[in-house]
């Protein structure tokens, strides 16, 4: 029998509605991992969130964070594989955004650190709920003007608004070359909408398959519930929709299973996974 990684998006996934991981969760998945699963996750949060939320669970293998733009341990922090963006391009993006007063949140390394930065006092109010629930995030770094965005190495860019079509606004605005790519959805916690751009290869596909590469693994069993899961479902041999996902990711499951406020994902592993390993 090949060796079968098990991976799972976070949000509105592993994840309840709280954004906590309960204690059914963590005991099945902690014991499956005792005793030997591949697990691990795929998430658009940077480590120290995700550490925040889910650090009940025992993860052994590397993460995807950030959609895809890095590969990391989850104990130690290392990285596996960084996607960053030239810094030219990101200039001539910077431009546009500040001609037409579009605001955003950069994320970038800045003297060493991850940093998230934005132009104090234009706050948007999907930016706003952000900061608040992020109000003791050491990477925030509030700045004083659109030329402060480009400082250090860049690797993802984010819009959130209050309504989709301010998204939609800004994605006409911006039409985005190749280089690029980017994921729209709503926070399955708000009622917020994010565009989420990173580089065009750069995304949960593509690190899913670097996550299968590092720990030896023939196949892929993979869970979800969001847009931006849709491309590590195209990747993975299984795909499995808890039951509060969105139609498009339904459509293409596997199939559906129970939904986050169920254990969906613990429970179909209790059930399923000693099949694999």
């Amino acid at each position: 029998m090949g060796k079968t990684l098990f991976i799972t998006d976070l949000d509105g996934t592993l994840l309840n509605k709280e954004a906590k991981i309960t204690p059914v969760t963590a005991k099945i998945i902690n014991g499956l991992i005792d005793e030997g699963m591949i697990f691990t996750y795929a998430t658009a949060r940077g480590l120290t969130s995700t550490l925040r939320i889910a650090g009940d669970i025992n993860f052994k293998e590397p993460g995807v964070q950030h959609n895809g733009v890095f590969i990391q341990n989850p104990k130690t922090g290392e990285y596996f594989d960084k996607c960053l963006f030239d810094k030219n391009k990101i200039i001539e993006f910077i431009k546009i955004c500040e001609k037409n007063s579009i605001y955003l949140v950069v994320f970038a390394f800045i003297d060493g650190r991850e940093r998230a930065s934005w132009i104090q006092g234009k706050e948007t109010e999907g930016m706003l709920y952000y900061l608040e629930s992020r109000k003791n995030d050491k990477r925030l770094r509030p700045i004083n003007n659109y030329n402060e965005l480009i400082d250090g190495d860049i690797y993802e860019m984010t819009f959130m608004e209050n309504s989709e079509d301010k998204i939609i606004k800004a994605e006409n605005i911006l039409n985005l070359n190749s280089y690029f790519a980017y994921h729209k959805y709503r926070d399955v916690y708000s009622n917020t909408y994010f565009m989420e751009i990173m580089r065009s290869d750069a995304g949960k596909d593509s690190g899913v398959l670097k996550v299968k590469e590092l720990v030896g693994a023939d196949k892929i069993v993979c869970f979800g519930d969001n847009i931006n899961d849709i491309p590590m479902f195209n990747v993975s041999n299984e795909k499995y929709a808890v039951a509060n996902a969105v139609d498009e990711v339904k459509n293409i499951a596997t199939d559906v299973i129970g939904s986050n406020e169920d254990d969906g994902v613990a429970k179909w592993l209790e059930k399923y996974a000693h099949n694999y390993f």
